[in-house]
């Protein structure tokens, strides 16, 4: 068996409409506080958890706990205990900002393959940031997490970070001519490659 690795996006979330603003104050940080909440990327920066052991062949459960070496966090894998691991249902999430993320997109997926008289699919594997101590107050996906440690936290203001939640799609903008204008950008090109996929809930989470 061997795990997918190209990106697969499950829109079947219930979106909160493309903001271009700040759902909340306090719930935006500044790219120096929200760095300091994020997993570290590069090598071995990812671990699997197995969540239903009884689901998976045994002879499979070291392929998928070896898959951490080559899958990035946050990633889900779903089947339908009917069906099996290795029926066409059987989907993987990834590239998400959070896990609860993934794992909805892989049950939404799976479900969304099975036959109608197979039982509702449960996710059996997760896969998560090296050292996972559950969610955080900011949380993006490896390849957001590394644009932002690299790249954005380092560049000039005004500037804005958005992300699509439920397609794990994301913008930003840097040396706006103002926060306002930052924050329009981040979301336009978070919306452009999130629209896709039909995601439309871009949204800024950090920004200064």
């Amino acid at each position: 068996m061997k795990l997918k690795s190209s990106l697969i996006m499950v829109t079947a979330l219930i979106f909160v409409g493309t903001l271009a603003v700040p759902v909340s104050a306090q719930d935006v940080l500044s790219a120096r506080a929200a760095n300091k909440q994020l997993y570290r990327t590069g090598k071995k920066m990812t671990e699997v958890r197995i969540v239903r052991r009884d689901l998976i062949p045994p002879n499979l459960i070291p392929v998928i706990e070896g898959a951490a070496k080559i899958q990035k966090y946050y990633e889900a894998f779903a089947v339908s205990p009917t069906e099996g691991i290795s029926a066409t249902s059987a989907f993987q999430a990834i590239n998400f900002h959070t896990i609860a993320s993934a794992n909805a997109a892989a049950v939404s997926g799976c479900n969304a393959k099975k036959k109608a008289e197979s039982e509702d699919c449960v996710v059996v594997a997760e896969f998560l940031p090296k050292g996972y101590d559950g969610p955080r107050a900011f949380s993006l996906s490896a390849i957001a997490s590394k644009e932002f440690s690299k790249k954005y936290r380092r560049s000039g203001k005004q500037r804005a970070f958005a992300i699509s939640p439920a397609t794990g799609f994301w913008g930003r903008a840097v040396k706006a001519n103002s926060i306002e204008a930052a924050r329009t950008t981040a979301v336009a090109e978070c919306k452009s490659r999130a629209a896709a996929v039909g995601g439309q809930d871009c949204v800024v989470v950090s920004e200064n």
